[in-house]
């Protein structure tokens, strides 16, 4: 299959498309009730969302990432960004009702905005097997989940409905997190490097993006760190998570200024010294292209 008989889809294309939506705010959906038979007609690849697929009824046949996955009552997929979901075998479909909850990754990013070690080694589970098991206990309090998100999701004349409704997905995303910890292994992964060599890379790539926290910005600087070329780097983290490593570093890099813009006192000249940019005037250019605002308009806007 060529890359572009895969058809992207963003946020932005479920956004678009209200109807098919119980709820869409603060870069969250609710996909309606839906009988999966028949849903996926081609092939498409998330680019930057992040789906919670839970199957309430019936029996579902996802292929993701060229593997099929068996999607039982009670089981849910995670479907990570850059993940490629193929039309399934007709024949090995049965009538299974679904509920889709999907998250965009700056969603992701502002609510656990310090993935530590461990987040990652779950993020690198579920890409090897997205389908987690559920038993009465977790379908239960998934439910309860639900009818809550259901009555605050119906409480159109609320003040505060949305502000609420922000902060309560955000607390299924955590709890959802939790769940996998649960389930998947809890020590360190070790990843073998002759029969994985493509995920070994990039989570390697991942972990030292997340430990450097924004103070280095060029692909060669990890290629080097990680004993490749960059050009090489670039294909594999491209392959695996279905983004560029310069747009993930600078995403980082931009969460790390943020944060410190928000929450210390450090001057300009500082910041400029702390995240190693060669002097403030490259450290304002960096802000204002991925804020829209200088570094000191940033700070006196989130912190009034």
């Amino acid at each position: 299959m060529e890359e572009t008989d895969i058809k992207t889809i963003s946020i932005e294309d479920f956004k678009a498309n209200k109807h098919l939506l119980d709820y869409c705010e603060h870069d969250v959906i609710v996909v309606k009730n839906e009988n999966f038979s028949g849903k996926i007609t081609e092939d498409i690849r998330l680019s930057d969302c992040f789906l919670i697929v839970y199957c309430f009824e019936g029996e579902a046949v996802l292929n993701i990432n060229n593997k099929d996955y068996r999607l039982n009552k009670d089981c849910t997929a995670v479907l990570l960004p850059g993940s490629i979901i193929r039309k399934p075998s007709q024949k090995r479909q049965k009538d299974a009702n679904i509920r889709i909850i999907g998250f965009s990754t700056d969603f992701m990013k502002k609510v656990a905005p310090r993935m530590k070690k461990e987040t990652w080694n779950i993020i690198y589970q579920l890409h090897q097997n997205p389908i987690l098991p559920s038993g009465p206990k977790e379908s239960y309090k998934f439910y309860l989940y639900k009818e809550l998100a259901y009555t605050l999701m119906n409480e159109l004349q609320h003040p505060f409905r949305d502000e609420i409704l922000k902060h309560y997905f955000a607390a299924i995303f955590c709890e959802m997190m939790g769940e996998m910890s649960k389930v998947l292994p809890q020590e360190n992964v070790s990843i073998p490097y002759q029969n994985n060599r493509s995920n070994w890379i990039f989570r390697k790539f991942a972990e030292l993006v997340m430990k450097d926290d924004g103070t280095h910005r060029s692909v060669s600087y990890y290629a080097d760190l990680l004993c490749y070329s960059p050009k090489h780097l670039s294909t594999v983290v491209k392959q695996v998570s279905g983004r560029s490593p310069l747009r993930i570093i600078n995403e980082h890099a931009i969460d790390a200024i943020k944060y410190q813009l928000e929450h210390s006192d450090m001057s300009m000249k500082e910041l400029t010294e702390y995240f190693k940019f060669a002097n403030p005037s490259f450290f304002g250019k960096f802000v204002k292209q991925h804020t829209g605002m200088s570094p000191q308009q940033y700070r006196n806007q989130h912190t009034e």
